[in-house]
């Protein structure tokens, strides 16, 4: 189903039960068009666009204690 956004705007619920039917509604405003469509509630791959980066930052490990951290922060607070 193609529309106009102010078609899309006025008649949403129409194009909701289009949507909930599994059509697809292209809403065109200007020389953009945009797409409307019922999709489920969890994706197959929710992290597929992010997958390139996966591994490109790493935390490094830590080679102190919680404890030796929380003294490290305190007296540099106190000094500063």
């Amino acid at each position: 189903m193609e529309t106009t956004l102010t078609d899309f705007q006025r008649n949403f619920s129409a194009a909701r039960a289009a949507a909930d039917r599994g059509e697809t509604i292209k809403v065109k405003s200007g020389s953009t068009t945009y797409v409307f469509a019922r999709t489920s509630n969890q994706p197959v791959r929710p992290f597929a666009d992010l997958e390139p980066l996966f591994g490109v930052v790493r935390r490094p490990q830590r080679t102190e204690s919680p404890h030796e951290t929380i003294r490290h922060r305190l007296k540099t607070r106190r000094s500063g």
